[in-house]
């Protein structure tokens, strides 16, 4: 999922909007945004154990956890309900453009070009969020507005779970929030100049045409706009069930 859709599944499920919950939403791709520098496993795939550490040792940082379990795949956050290869919303989808992607990358129809295929499925969602949910939107660009006050708190926090220098960790959280900026999924254009073509850059070395990029673009939002809602509601009330659920439980046990 890109940003605004991880935002509209957290807020949703927790009734909550406060802008540590909403960089903790978005904060598991820094692996993507640090060339791995900061490792998927290490966040992305660990979120229930960044969450206890934070929640044991800056609990005035807890919204920031909770915010990375909800998005990650594993206990099956948002992303398990997109990335999934069997089951999910945007690999499902994905497979009706999977071979325009390969033709625009100049590779093989199968699993690579299905999993660029499915991050256009995305980024049309979040595209559709832009222009049908703009509260959501909003919600997104004064949370990481104001977020930016307390990149210096999360840095220590990072550095502190990640034994990685402070000032490092600091530099990639501003990389993070740049790339995922609200305003670049204000329209197609934007999005296509300023998220796709720098991550098939990042990704695969390769630029593609500008031209070919949007229509891509056009039939996924084509193709999403009958069920992309009804999709992100039935995310909402999984991670509920998933994410929130057990860790009420656990919380009240430890009362």
């Amino acid at each position: 999922m890109f940003p605004l859709s991880h935002v509209y599944v957290s807020t949703k499920a927790t009734n909550e909007t406060s802008p540590l919950l909403i960089l903790g939403s978005i904060l598991p791709d820094i692996c993507s945004t640090s060339k791995q520098h900061i490792g998927r496993d290490q966040i992305h795939n660990s979120p229930k154990e960044f969450f206890t550490f934070v929640n044991e040792n800056y609990p005035e940082l807890t919204d920031l956890g909770l915010g990375v379990c909800l998005h990650s795949q594993v206990g099956r956050g948002a992303d398990f309900y997109s990335d999934d290869p069997k089951t999910s919303y945007a690999k499902l989808e994905g497979s009706k453009i999977s071979r325009g992607v390969a033709v625009l990358m100049s590779i093989p129809d199968d699993d690579t070009s299905l999993t660029l295929a499915h991050n256009f499925i995305e980024m049309a969602i979040d595209l559709h969020l832009y222009q049908n949910e703009r509260d959501i939107w909003n919600v997104y660009n004064e949370g990481i507005e104001k977020v930016k006050d307390r990149l210096i708190d999360v840095a220590i926090c990072m550095s502190d779970y990640l034994k990685l220098e402070n000032q490092g960790v600091l530099k990639e959280l501003h990389i993070l929030t740049e790339f995922l900026s609200p305003q670049n999924f204000t329209s197609k254009e934007t999005a296509a100049e300023k998220m796709v073509l720098p991550l098939i850059n990042l990704r695969f070395q390769k630029n593609v045409s500008n031209g070919e990029v949007l229509k891509i673009i056009d039939k996924s939002m084509i193709i999403t706009k009958p069920t992309y809602k009804k999709f992100l509601d039935d995310t909402v009330e999984k991670v509920k069930e998933n994410i929130l659920r057990p860790l009420t439980v656990s919380s009240d046990k430890t009362q």
